[in-house]
């Protein structure tokens, strides 16, 4: 599973603001410590960021930047995203499958997340070495350090927050596709029915739909055909999109096929020939024309297995030579097909006089297999020795702890107590078995991981949506620290850098989730607002209202969709307006809706091309956002201006309804 954030043009532009902030910042002498750590804590969030962007990528200069980030959150003493910015550097070298560097840098975080028992990083760590050891076909591995991330989620089951749930649905089914390349059959599916308990929960159809097809494999694999049937015809009926019905479709045939049932496998792979066909999906068009090819063939149907040859050579050779569709590369085709037929009934004929050669293939192969497997071991084995080096330095340092707390039990108890005991360890040596599975499976490895793929880019898609944040009041708030540097202002520096400070770190920490309680929102609202009266010269009050009966603990909401019409309150809707300004923000809950509301007494919506450009870009980021959570294109947001009772125009309203989570 990969955690990396796809970095938006507005989200780098706000963090490229940072550079000369904090440069000159630094450069400044005699700089109060407290001051100096707020901008070391900027420089990290600058190279954090630059180095995420860098390795989604492929800049070889992604390490550099994380180290600068480790270096600057060290010295401002901000080590829980120092740690990230660790975790960050080994994801690189998995990127670009430098095994041995990538478990250095995870297994360095997670003694630093053990150091002070942060279960959460626990959890992610050995996540993400389980994701790399599945990488390296290391299934007994994966298995371990994926079950190591599961106590994290060990609550009851009323304080799962949805993004927990969704994690669990992953590490269960990654469990089950490496239990399934062991062939423990039972156990896969016993993971992977965990994972589709968790995952229906979240009303999510398409993940549903692609664990219902391991499901159905597993089924398949432990001799319950009518239990797998069933699996596959749930999983079509969550199928919303041609993509999603082509690989149920296709995962039916390969099930029926096994079970040597060819009528339904054949008439499976039609259809999901004709839906990659209709979608122009080579690949997929490649691997369904090889099954129909075999089905065809074992059933006895030879024309139609020869039509299905043919069809996979030419799409094989479409994707590098569009020629091979004329007649001269059809009759080549057909003499290949005839060719290879003739050579397999010289082989039958031929078959005593070929006991000898199949035996001296039978050596080569088991000499391919051995040279595969030292291949493997060689990579294995920095995995291992980072495991026994992290082993050893963990309990090293937990017998650093028992001495010291027994030197400090001799300094209150010197009577009863007359000797120190030192215990060393011996070094524990561990042997790993080595699986190598052969190219049957090769083909359903690259389908899980695509699966996987699928349910990771929804979630990215979030990620993207919630770090758009507006670059021109970053700008200004930088301009404005920089105005209060220049002009000697340091107290005032010093308040205004605090809240920006805090801002951003609350956008940093709110990044990776799709959710956030009320009262999280509230407080960067009301911190937003704090820091435009600032920047405004205190032009304008403003009021936080929310109604007695919403539980702000308990409800959750995607975090910063109010931002963009609160600054168009501000910049807009007071842009005539020299003092006495007013902002009210009220929630309330309509019919068991929540809604957000915004007023102002400005001048007003008006018909200024400015205007309703500013306006236009608010709703649509907004309704872009709520579209990809609730799935409901017509979402409306609500203008109008306030009317007072003389006919004139005394303000504006900004109503909408805000998607919520209720957690008890």
């Amino acid at each position: 599973m990969d955690n990396t954030i796809m970095l938006s043009k507005p989200h780098v532009a706000y963090f490229n603001q940072l550079l000369p902030v904090f440069t000159k910042g630094l450069a400044m002498p005699k700089l109060h410590p407290k001051v100096k750590r707020k901008y070391q804590f900027a420089a990290g969030v600058y190279y954090y960021n630059t180095a995420k962007k860098e390795t989604s990528e492929g800049n070889k200069n992604a390490p550099i930047h994380f180290d600068e980030a480790i270096k600057y959150w060290k010295e401002s003493k901000d080590y829980k995203p120092m740690a990230l910015a660790i975790v960050g550097k080994g994801a690189y070298y998995r990127h670009i499958a430098d095994w041995p560097n990538t478990f250095k840098y995870f297994f360095e975080a997670l003694k630093f997340y053990e150091s002070i028992n942060n279960e959460n990083g626990i959890s992610t760590v050995n996540m993400e070495i389980g994701t790399a050891c599945i990488a390296q076909q290391d299934w007994n591995k994966a298995i371990v350090h994926l079950k190591k991330a599961l106590p994290y989620f060990d609550v009851p089951e009323s304080e799962l927050r949805k993004s927990d749930r969704h994690s669990l649905a992953v590490i269960h089914n990654n469990i089950g596709t490496s239990y399934t390349r062991l062939k423990n059959f039972t156990e896969a599916h016993n993971h992977f029915l965990k994972a589709y308990y968790y995952i229906k929960k979240n009303k999510d159809p398409q993940a549903e739909s692609i664990i219902l097809v391991q499901l159905a494999q597993s089924s398949s694999e432990l001799g319950k055909p009518a239990e797998s049937e069933d699996y596959l015809k749930r999983a079509l009926d969550l199928c919303n999109d041609d993509i999603s019905k082509q690989g149920v479709y296709g995962s039916a045939a390969r099930i029926n096929y096994k079970n040597k049932n060819y009528d339904k496998a054949a008439e499976y792979g039609e259809l999901s020939y004709s839906l990659a066909k209709k979608n122009k999906n080579i690949n997929s068009q490649s691997g369904i024309t090889s099954l129909l090819y075999k089905i065809y063939k074992e059933s006895g149907q030879y024309e139609k297995s020869l039509k299905m040859h043919e069809a996979n050579i030419v799409i094989k050779d479409s994707t590098n030579l569009e020629a091979s569709k004329n007649e001269l590369a059809q009759q080549e085709l057909k003499y290949q097909f005839e060719k290879k037929e003739l050579q397999q009934k010289i082989l039958q004929q031929k078959k005593l006089a070929a006991v000898t050669l199949e035996q001296q293939k039978k050596v080569t192969a088991v000499k391919l297999e051995a040279q595969k497997k030292a291949a493997l071991e060689t990579s294995k084995n920095k995995l291992a020795q980072q495991q026994l080096v992290y082993d050893f330095e963990k309990k090293q340092l937990n017998q650093k702890l028992a001495q010291g707390k027994k030197v400090a039990a001799i300094k209150l108890d010197s009577e009863k107590k007359t000797a120190v005991k030192n215990n060393w360890l011996i070094a524990v040596s561990s042997v790993f078995l080595l699986f190598l599975l052969g190219a049957y499976f090769y083909y359903r490895n690259n389908k899980q991981k695509q699966a996987i793929t699928v349910l990771e880019k929804n979630q990215i898609k979030q990620k993207l949506l919630i770090t758009q944040m507006n670059p021109h009041f970053i700008f200004n708030s930088v301009q404005n620290i920089e105005s209060l540097i220049d002009n000697k202002q340091n107290d005032e520096a010093v308040v205004y850098l605090g809240k920006f400070s805090k801002l951003t770190r609350q956008i940093l920490e709110n990044s990776n989730e799709n959710y956030i309680s009320l009262e999280e929102e509230l407080e960067m609202i009301e911190n937003y607002l704090s820091i435009q009266q600032l920047l405004y010269e205190n032009k304008f009050k403003f009021t936080i209202l929310v109604e007695k009966e919403i539980d702000t603990e308990s409800i959750f909401l995607p975090p910063m969709l109010a931002q963009p019409f609160i600054e168009n309150a501000i910049k807009h809707g007071l842009s005539n307006t020299l003092e006495n300004g007013k902002i009210a923000i009220h929630f309330y809950l309509k019919e068991n809706k929540l809604f957000f509301e915004v007023t102002d007494n400005g001048k007003g919506f008006g018909t200024s091309t400015q205007s309703s450009s500013h306006k236009s870009l608010a709703m649509t980021i907004t309704k872009e956002r709520l579209v990809s959570y609730t799935k409901n294109k017509d979402f409306i947001v609500q203008t109008d201006n306030l009317i007072a009772s003389n006919g004139m125009i005394e303000g504006a309203k900004v109503v909408f309804e805000i998607p919520y989570i209720y957690e008890s």
